[in-house]
């Protein structure tokens, strides 16, 4: 398996005592500054994603939210009526 190119960079300014601060966090990780901020900064993305396309429940509520889904669909006669109509977003 090849290594991967590695083509952007992102650039950022910190004060001189969190520069060392992050220096020294990486060298107790026996990392290089890059690998320590690279590997913090996609921790916090995927906990960010993951907090915006997941979620859980104790097991009581997720066999609610199953038994809702489970449930047929309730007829909205509005809701039907306006799903008649054309979008706004169609040509006329």
């Amino acid at each position: 398996m090849g290594a991967t190119i590695k083509e952007e960079r992102i650039e950022i300014r910190l004060a001189s005592a969190e520069k060392e601060r992050i220096r020294q966090a990486a060298v107790l990780c026996h990392q290089n500054v890059s690998e320590f901020v690279l590997g913090a900064v996609r921790h916090a993305a995927d906990e960010t994603l993951a907090e915006q396309t997941r979620f859980v429940l104790p097991v009581d509520q997720m066999m609610a939210f199953y038994a809702a889904l489970d449930q047929p669909a309730k007829s909205i006669p509005r809701l039907r009526e306006l799903l008649k109509k054309p979008s706004v977003f169609e040509n006329k």
